[in-house]
């Protein structure tokens, strides 16, 4: 009995290994020949057993099989928990394949079994065998890695994955245990089955060890994919992943990114999948691919993320509560308010007049594919409120007062620049009615070209955030910047920018060029000729006296 000890000793020292901690187990017996065994090799362990049976339903014997773990465990005093689901009509209501319902009912049975225990540790019965079919499944279906089976998953360890189908066998002809028979798994028009009865037994008996070779590849491929996993989730976002950052790296960890960013929303990450949208990544017109009717995958204006198709329209015939960014008492002078999506010919009113929502949209850069999904609120025609893209001026809060309190401080620190003999031009980045950031042109100072005053605001801003992005920030400035600190601009993500005066020898958003016609995968709002005549009289004396000199 020699063979007996020493692949309870080997089990035992697995779950040693695994669940170091664990003094009560909760095992998983189906009542085939895998967990028969391992329980047969855990009676005089040092733990204290529970054993759990799932019974699906799916065939007339399965309760016979649940009477046989239940006899089973009377024997030997052992406590049973069993449950049974009629898994084929869950399935069928639910949509989901069966053999996935199969697993995700039975993994649920036994979570909740072992947390109404305690149990430290859920232990099942996979084999080496279980592991080589699941390689080749894998394989099968184009899975990025052929990982297998894990050795431990959360609560779930599986000692017996070393341990071929044979020795299972053998084990059980030596102690004369009996054990009950799947009929399923002889039915080889279930992938599973095929690969077990005719695939495997096919290659073994060209390559005797494939199945420990294909074990020891899932191991490789399992440390791979930690690696790459590791490595693409610093390229991910919430929303998604930037192209620019997913273009740089090789071509191994965009498929990992895209699978990752695939599986973390609930979808499979087939190769098929992921190289289709991989051959887009550097399309220049918007891309999306199906998921589902609901779900599909978007690249548009320099980004790639999983959005949801358009939902239904709301509809309510009052605005109970008002978007944050409008002021009540201005809105009440409308009538008849309803939060409702936007209609062909709908129109905002803005600081620079009256404008289609349609050309809004296309101006902010919205993706076509959100455009409809927008809340609007609105008297009639009138749209007063654009979710996350704009306000009517004439019921917005006192932003449009805050701008010129924020201009006149831009202008206090141009006046210091012109005291110190630099071109005076004041700039400062304000958050939530808060001052994070402020500048002056320090040029002549420094002999840098590039400390304008936009410059130094930008970069005290993203300092005191500790932040680059600035997001949800304005920068105020009292002259239109130019081509230099536009691009500063877009790549601090700021949403809005104030100018004063036209810049009519460098300006780049009209006064000499106009930088914003070109298709930048970002932009942002523009606000010009707040105090204009105030930045336009002081750069004139600053010029009168610098000619007087």
């Amino acid at each position: 009995m020699r063979v007996v000890q020493a692949l309870r000793d080997q089990v035992i020292t697995t779950i040693a290994e695994l669940a170091p901690e664990a003094g009560r187990l909760l095992l998983a017996v189906s009542g085939g020949p895998d967990s028969v065994v391992l329980l047969r090799l855990l009676l005089d362990g040092p733990y204290r057993l529970e054993v759990a049976h799932f019974d699906h339903a799916l065939r007339p014997e399965s309760g016979e099989d649940a009477q046989f773990v239940k006899e089973l465990c009377q024997q030997h005093k052992l406590p049973f928990h069993c449950e049974r689901v009629e898994v084929a009509k869950v399935a069928k209501a639910k949509g989901w394949n069966l053999e996935d319902a199969a697993r995700r009912l039975r993994y649920d049975f036994l979570t909740r079994t072992a947390k109404q225990l305690a149990a430290d540790a859920i232990v099942t019965g996979h084999t080496q065998d279980d592991q080589a079919e699941t390689v080749l499944m894998q394989l099968l279906r184009g899975a990025a890695f052929l990982r297998g089976i894990p050795k431990r998953h959360r609560q779930i360890i599986r000692p017996l994955l070393a341990v071929s189908r044979r020795q299972v066998l053998d084990y059980l002809g030596l102690v004369k245990q009996p054990y009950r028979q799947d009929v399923s798994n002889l039915d080889s028009s279930r992938t599973r089955a095929w690969l077990r009865s005719e695939i495997l037994p096919r290659l073994e008996g060209r390559y005797p060890y494939l199945k420990q070779q294909l074990a020891r590849h899932a191991n490789l491929q399992r440390d791979q994919e930690a690696h790459f996993t590791s490595a693409a989730e610093n390229l991910l976002t919430v929303d998604g992943v930037e192209i620019e950052r997913l273009l740089k790296v090789d071509a191994a960890l965009q498929r990992q990114v895209l699978s990752l960013l695939l599986v973390r929303a609930g979808f499979a990450a087939d190769m098929a999948r992921v190289e289709t949208i991989r051959e887009h990544l550097q399309d220049k017109k918007p891309f999306r691919l199906s998921l589902t009717e609901r779900y599909f995958v978007r690249i548009a204006y320099g980004s790639l993320s999983i959005v949801e198709a358009k939902t239904a329209e709301i509809l309510l015939p009052e605005a109970s509560e008002l978007p944050a960014e409008l002021d009540a008492a201005k809105v009440k002078v409308f009538s008849e308010l309803v939060y409702r999506h936007r209609l062909p010919g709908d129109r905002i009113r803005l600081a620079a007049g009256s404008k289609k929502i349609s050309d809004l949209l296309i101006d902010r850069k919205v993706p076509r594919e959100e455009r409809d999904r927008l809340r609007v609120l609105a008297s009639g025609r009138e749209v007063l409120w654009v979710e996350g893209v704009a306000a009517d001026v004439r019921v917005a809060k006192k932003r449009q007062d805050d701008d010129f309190y924020w201009m006149r401080q831009a202008l206090t620190l141009a006046q210091e620049a012109a005291d110190r003999g630099e071109l005076p031009v004041g700039a400062v980045v304000v958050k939530e009615g808060k001052l994070i950031g402020s500048g002056a042109n320090l040029s002549e100072v420094t002999n840098d070209p590039s400390a304008h005053a936009e410059m130094q605001a930008l970069r005290q801003a993203a300092q005191e955030l500790g932040d680059w992005r600035l997001d949800a920030c304005t920068l105020y400035v009292t002259l239109e910047p130019c081509p230099m600190c536009f691009g500063a601009i877009l790549q601090a993500h700021l949403p809005r920018l104030v100018y004063g005066a036209v810049n009519k020898r460098e300006g780049a958003l009209g006064g000499v060029t106009d930088l914003r016609e070109a298709n930048w995968k970002r932009a942002f709002e523009v606000r010009e000729g707040v105090l204009a005549k105030e930045s336009s009289r002081l750069l004139s004396r600053f010029f009168e006296q610098r000619r007087g000199k």
